[in-house]
Protein backbone atom coordinates (compact mmCIF):
# COMPACT_ATOMS: atom_id res chain seq x y z
CA UNK A 1 0.00 0.00 0.00
CA UNK A 2 2.96 2.37 1.04
CA UNK A 3 3.34 2.72 -3.24
CA UNK A 4 0.22 3.63 -4.03
CA UNK A 5 -0.51 7.86 -3.16
CA UNK A 6 -4.25 6.72 -2.14
CA UNK A 7 -6.46 3.94 -1.89
CA UNK A 8 -7.76 4.96 -5.32
CA UNK A 9 -4.72 5.13 -7.44
CA UNK A 10 -4.43 2.09 -9.87
CA UNK A 11 -0.52 2.26 -10.14
CA UNK A 12 2.63 3.40 -7.94
CA UNK A 13 3.71 6.90 -7.34
CA UNK A 14 6.51 8.33 -9.30
CA UNK A 15 8.67 8.42 -5.80
CA UNK A 16 8.06 4.62 -5.68
CA UNK A 17 9.08 4.23 -9.36
CA UNK A 18 12.19 6.62 -8.73
CA UNK A 19 13.43 4.36 -5.83
CA UNK A 20 13.19 0.99 -7.72
CA UNK A 21 14.96 2.18 -10.69
CA UNK A 22 17.61 3.42 -8.43
CA UNK A 23 17.80 0.10 -6.28
CA UNK A 24 16.96 -2.51 -9.21
CA UNK A 25 20.39 -1.67 -10.33
CA UNK A 26 21.75 -4.09 -7.71
CA UNK A 27 19.01 -5.62 -6.23
CA UNK A 28 16.39 -8.21 -7.41
CA UNK A 29 12.72 -7.93 -6.66
CA UNK A 30 13.40 -9.62 -3.23
CA UNK A 31 16.37 -7.62 -2.13
CA UNK A 32 14.26 -4.38 -2.92
CA UNK A 33 11.30 -5.49 -0.95
CA UNK A 34 13.35 -5.94 1.87
CA UNK A 35 15.08 -2.94 1.33
CA UNK A 36 11.76 -0.65 2.24
CA UNK A 37 10.67 -2.84 5.02
CA UNK A 38 13.91 -2.59 7.07
CA UNK A 39 14.75 -0.21 9.10
CA UNK A 40 17.59 1.31 7.54
CA UNK A 41 20.36 3.41 9.21
CA UNK A 42 20.36 6.01 6.65
CA UNK A 43 16.89 7.03 7.73
CA UNK A 44 17.67 7.28 11.58
CA UNK A 45 16.41 3.59 11.75
CA UNK A 46 13.08 4.22 10.15
CA UNK A 47 11.54 1.91 7.20
CA UNK A 48 11.49 3.25 4.15
CA UNK A 49 8.64 2.14 3.15
CA UNK A 50 7.45 4.60 6.19
CA UNK A 51 8.57 7.70 4.80
CA UNK A 52 8.10 7.32 1.40
CA UNK A 53 5.04 9.53 0.97
CA UNK A 54 6.29 12.18 3.60
CA UNK A 55 10.39 12.50 2.55
CA UNK A 56 10.17 10.40 -0.89
CA UNK A 57 13.65 12.46 -1.74
CA UNK A 58 15.26 11.30 1.15
CA UNK A 59 13.60 7.89 0.77
CA UNK A 60 15.70 8.12 -2.86
CA UNK A 61 18.52 9.61 -1.50
CA UNK A 62 19.13 6.37 1.03
CA UNK A 63 18.66 4.42 -2.31
CA UNK A 64 21.44 6.09 -3.94
CA UNK A 65 23.82 5.34 -1.27
CA UNK A 66 22.88 2.33 -0.91
CA UNK A 67 23.73 1.16 -4.55
CA UNK A 68 26.96 3.30 -3.93
CA UNK A 69 28.44 1.31 -1.38
CA UNK A 70 27.25 -1.99 -2.66
CA UNK A 71 29.51 -0.61 -6.13
CA UNK A 72 32.19 0.51 -4.25
CA UNK A 73 32.49 -2.37 -1.46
Amino acid sequence: MFAFGDSTEQRPTAEFGAVVKVLSEKKDNWGIAFWFASSNHLLGGERPKDLLRSTPERVRCAAEEEIAWQLDG
